[in-house]
């Protein structure tokens, strides 16, 4: 009978705090871009700059998110573990419906990063698959 309690428990909190993924074709993702740019004293680098412009999207009821996670271990691409910190560039505090960020190699202070969107809308998390950015060349 415990068990039973205990895995409906479980089962409540996995539904209650599940993400869906967010469609490839979602007007949101396509209102997020990420660029390169030549860093001005490494050749053999280059630095990113990630700009989003909901200008023509509906956001009632809407909170969007991009979160960047810098990654110690690049050859496993977005599959890796190992990070250094979790950077919002765009979250709740500080949104706004055009804009950009750069991202500098030195200052993030690591050789790749990957990112991602978060859409909450009416209480429901929906989440875009990890994208891969690297800063060597």
């Amino acid at each position: 009978m415990k068990k039973v309690l205990l895995f409906g428990v479980f089962l409540l909190f996995q539904y209650g705090f599940s993400q869906t993924n967010l469609d490839k074709n979602d007007a949101v993702l396509k209102g997020v871009k990420i660029e390169n740019f030549q860093d001005p004293k490494l050749d053999f680098i280059n630095n990113a700059k990630i700009s989003w412009d909901f200008s023509t999207l509906d956001l009632t009821n809407k909170k969007i998110t991009i979160e960047v996670v810098t990654i110690f271990d690049c050859f496993n691409g977005e599959n890796a573990s190992d990070f250094k910190e979790t950077i919002a560039v765009l979250n709740k505090d500080n949104f706004v419906v055009k804009g950009s960020r750069d991202l500098i190699h030195v200052e993030v202070g690591a050789k790749c990063l990957k990112w991602r969107v978060v859409v909450i809308e009416n209480n429901e998390t929906k989440v875009s698959n990890w994208s891969y950015f690297s800063f060597l060349k």
